[in-house]
């Protein structure tokens, strides 16, 4: 139906679903090559590079939702869907896929379970795509015309494939007098942020065994499981 997301927004906390606040999103720069404050909403942030700052170690800023890390990407999409039952082709799935392997819920938090989510997902939406093609309709317009506003701000909101993505912009002048984004691997790769906590990748790596020193592959796979894109994450 028109105005309704195939896969509902939420967040996902000691197993408590909660509507998404966009008004509890943070960026703290403790532990980042930045020197802009800390804390600021998207809507209000600044990159002020520091390439020489004491203690840091990443380009990237520290999202945090109510001042905690969130993971993000196929695997918080369908654990937020299966709670909610929203579609219900996921809740099916999932049960079938995790009583023919024998697992829980729960298990899926993991480096295999981030990849079969990825796949999952890629399964249902697939079946999906068979529906949304007959909405289409030959020679409608396929996107509305819009004009420049000379004052304005906003924000925009979406999922791409690796997770949660948001866009923030202040128009002065009719022209961009900030852009601000948080994108999915800032959030997954993020550094630890003012209160030390590690994000969701660094948390993922804690206890890891690793046979070879030289080539620790155990580390790799954990990382590569939230399929990460550094370039985008950066500031």
């Amino acid at each position: 139906m028109d105005g309704e997301r195939f896969f509902p927004a939420g967040v996902l906390r000691d197993d408590r679903l909660e509507p998404l606040d966009v008004s509890k999103v943070n960026e703290q720069i403790r532990f980042s090559f930045f020197s802009s404050p800390s804390s600021l909403a998207p809507s209000q942030g600044e990159t002020s590079p520091s390439p020489d700052k004491k203690d840091a170690y990443s380009w990237l800023k520290a999202p945090r939702y109510d001042g905690t890390a969130m993971e993000v990407g196929s695997l918080a999409r369908l654990l937020i869907a299966y709670k909610k039952n929203q579609p219900k082709s996921v809740k099916t799935i999932l049960d079938d896929f995790l009583h023919a392997h024998s697992l829980t819920l729960s298990d899926l938090v993991s480096t295999m379970g981030r990849h079969a989510a990825r796949a999952i997902e890629s399964q249902i939406v697939a079946r999906q795509c068979l529906e949304w093609i007959d909405q289409l309709v030959p020679g409608k317009p396929a996107f509305q015309d819009y004009s420049i506003p000379n004052r304005a701000e906003g924000v925009g909101l979406t999922e791409a494939p690796r997770g949660a993505l948001g866009h923030w912009i202040q128009i002065q002048n009719g022209k961009i007098g900030r852009y601000q984004c948080v994108v999915p691997t800032t959030w997954n790769c993020s550094p630890r942020d003012d209160q030390e906590q590690p994000g969701p990748v660094e948390q993922a790596l804690v206890g890891i065994p690793v046979t070879d020193e030289k080539n620790p592959i155990e580390v790799a796979r954990v990382v590569r499981s939230f399929d990460p894109c550094l370039a985008c994450a950066v500031h």
